[in-house]
């Protein structure tokens, strides 16, 4: 996920420094850019992930263990990066410029979008937004965004990748601010994914991002399943969540003895507070085990 801290009306900035981190373990680089507006001033920082493959000029063997001067690029189809530094081992540092593709405005053009402004071609550089994402926004049948619009979903993460990973989970949204939407509140293939394992297949998007912002998650779903809960509505789900059910105080409680109350009745014990210890109390009070509406009870009139 790209980190930015840049408006998108902000002055056009073409240059900059940077700093690249390469993990071997993911063969993955870390590339954060900083870039300045006109006289020096701070503009904005910017960092997300790129394949090594993506750096011409920068051989895997200068990333794993070179230490001295590099020069290499950053080419998309708005424009291209272009970076000077030092390099070691895996760690580097130096200023880049922006240089625009004049051919680029042209292309949108014939898209049936308006030109991009320097800024505009700036961000959908530094964000991968090209010609694949544009073609198969027409192609998956979203409304047409403006050109900002589009420096949007690419400044949030909504890009060529996330579209497809939900058009292959089953999903093509159609609306760019849902799309927009739906990648802030991490609804990501892997989330469905889990959710389609654990049972809840064709889903609304409504019902997706519910779920995800409510922390309904497929490890969620396990650990009530491990206690009997099965078969449950995504209403159930999100009842038992949002009201603090959580694995330890079911699991608590069926320590107790209580091994034969319903999901049900766990969101009312949590709802009126009555806690597993307070629960152990009465019991050794009593010398057996309280029902459920005698913990309520008892409970509710202030008892602790």
């Amino acid at each position: 996920m790209a980190a930015v801290s840049s408006p998108v009306a902000a002055q056009s900035a073409d240059q900059g420094t940077w700093q690249i981190y390469y993990e071997p373990s993911r063969e993955r680089i870390q590339l954060t850019f900083e870039d300045y507006e006109n006289g020096g001033r701070r503009h904005g920082s910017t960092s997300f992930g790129v394949r090594p493959t993506e750096l011409r000029g920068l051989p895997l063997s200068q990333l794993s263990s070179y230490s001295g001067p590099a020069r290499f690029q950053l080419v998309r189809d708005a424009g291209t990066f272009n970076f000077e530094g030092q390099l070691r081992d895996g760690h580097g540092t130096g200023f880049f410029t922006f240089a625009p593709d004049p051919r680029f405005p042209q292309q949108l053009a014939s898209r049936g979008y308006e030109r991009p402004s320097a800024e505009q071609q700036y961000w959908l550089a530094m964000h991968d937004v090209g010609y694949a994402m544009i073609d198969e926004l027409r192609a998956q049948g979203y409304d047409r965004p403006s050109v900002d619009q589009l420096v949007v979903m690419g400044m949030h993460g909504a890009n060529l990748d996330y579209m497809k990973s939900l058009s292959t989970a089953g999903y093509r949204v159609g609306s760019t601010h849902r799309l927009v939407t739906l990648r802030d509140h991490g609804v990501s293939r892997e989330f469905i994914g889990g959710l389609t394992g654990a049972g809840y297949k064709n889903l609304s998007l409504d019902d997706l991002q519910e779920l995800r912002d409510h922390g309904v998650t497929p490890d969620f779903i396990a650990a009530l399943r491990r206690f009997g809960f099965t078969d449950l509505t995504t209403g159930e789900l999100l009842a038992a969540r949002d009201h603090g059910v959580t694995e330890s105080f079911v699991e608590d409680f069926r320590d107790l003895g209580y091994t034969n109350i319903g999901l049900r009745d766990f969101v009312r014990l949590r709802d009126h507070g009555v806690t597993p210890g307070f629960a152990r109390g009465l019991r050794s009070s009593y010398g057996r085990l309280p029902s459920v509406e005698e913990l309520i009870r008892r409970r509710d009139r202030g008892e602790y």
